[in-house]
């Protein structure tokens, strides 16, 4: 597979597991913290690449209105399925396409997308078009160009980041209020299964033994603290001008 070019079913097997994986709902957490001070009732939030829709609820039970965006027809199927009520919509569409059909808004929230989009300087200027002037984008991405493998490969993904490679991107666009790693003791095992066993992830993390709701005690812990290092980057953005 080349950079890029998508597993569907890998893909479709890891939108599957967020509701239960304890790593993504650890960000996902970690995301309405920093929006938590903000929120209003009735406030829309674009929600760009919204896998199978779980952070869609987390979004309406804190009184938002939610429009997303999902480009892969079946994570938008599966999205669909499980949409929270009338006060969320979700499209099959790119972002760009999203961003060219809708007014700003005052929060965006994209999850693990920037590192599918091949022009990354043209996707910033896009979010940044979704953005009321004053309003709050809160963005991750996958940390650390050495453990690229093949979970990155499967996903089609075109790259990790640091926080230079990061702040490159989107400073021409956003000021950055807050820029950290996340996940630091994922680390290890990242690099074990997809770097050095050339495998994709164990879904340990979406189980409900002892093992994996300790890992998952590590994770909301982490999502606390702003560490040296981790398997993740999670910004907030203020949009400039």
């Amino acid at each position: 597979m080349s950079f890029g070019q998508v597993n569907g079913a890998y893909t479709l097997t890891d939108h599957s597991l967020r509701e239960y994986d304890r790593y993504a709902r650890a960000k996902y957490h970690l995301t309405l913290r920093w929006l938590q001070p903000y929120l209003r009732p009735g406030a829309t939030l674009y929600n760009v690449g919204v896998g199978s829709g779980y952070f869609n609820h987390l979004a309406v039970a804190n009184g938002l209105t939610v429009v997303g965006c999902e480009p892969d027809p079946d994570a938008h199927a599966a999205a669909l399925a499980s949409m929270p009520g009338e006060r969320c919509r979700i499209e099959c569409t790119d972002l760009a396409t999203f961003a060219s059909l809708h007014e700003p808004a005052d929060f965006v929230v994209m999850h693990d997308v920037l590192e599918h989009i091949e022009d990354h300087a043209a996707a910033a200027r896009d979010l940044r078009r979704l953005l009321k002037p004053g309003g709050r984008a809160i963005l991750s991405v996958p940390a650390l160009q050495q453990l690229f493998g093949q979970h990155d490969i499967e996903l089609g993904h075109y790259r990790r980041y640091s926080k230079t490679t990061l702040r490159a991107v989107l400073e021409p666009e956003f000021r950055l209020n807050r820029l950290q790693y996340f996940g630091m003791a994922s680390i290890p095992i990242v690099f074990y299964f997809s770097v050095y066993k050339r495998s994709g992830y164990p879904s340990a993390a979406a189980s409900d033994n002892l093992l994996s709701k300790a890992y998952g005690s590590v994770c909301d812990f982490e999502s606390h603290f702003s560490e040296p290092l981790g398997t993740a980057i999670v910004a907030e953005l203020l949009p400039r001008g």
